[in-house]
């Protein structure tokens, strides 16, 4: 979508210029561009290779990139966390406005160290993330830890329908 997005404003950028429009009359087209052209060349990939049994996170920016590799004999376990942002209580409850349940996906290395693969919202991700923990642990044969099982009783309104 930033490279559509780019690709739109290189467009706009480009016709104005061959029309005679002066740069210093849309300096806003310019700082968007070189943001949209950071989200598009930005990268931030896990790869778990079940054939030479690692483990490789990948992120930066295009050719600027850190890659990180674990053998699986590194990894203690996938772990997926719950909390509550905006709230240092363990035990505090979601609310609609403030208070969102969140999910914490990561590897748990044996040095006790943790690299974090996603944090999403409980109610964006439906579900999805605690499935993808599931098929990762069944392929890769990493163990898993879940501190709690998901949240059944999310209040769905009309607006969510």
């Amino acid at each position: 979508m930033c490279l559509v997005f780019t690709l739109f404003l290189i467009w706009g950028l480009s016709l104005n210029l061959s029309e005679g429009v002066r740069l210093s009359t849309m300096p806003h087209i310019p700082i968007l561009l070189l943001l949209s052209l950071a989200g598009t060349l930005y990268r931030d990939s896990w790869y778990f290779n079940t054939q030479d049994n690692t483990v490789t996170s990948i992120y930066g920016f295009a050719w600027i990139c850190k890659r990180e590799t674990f053998s699986f004999s590194e990894v203690e376990r996938l772990e997926l966390t719950h909390f509550v942002r905006g709230s240092s209580d363990k035990d505090a409850k979601p609310t609609k406005r403030r208070l969102k349940a969140m999910l914490v996906l990561s590897l748990k290395l044996k040095d006790d160290q943790v690299r974090t693969i996603e944090i999403i919202a409980e109610k964006t991700s439906g579900g999805r993330t605690e499935a993808a923990l599931q098929a990762l642990a069944a392929v890769s044969g990493l163990p898993m830890y879940v501190d709690r099982p998901r949240d059944l009783d999310l209040k769905v309104s009309y607006k969510d329908l």
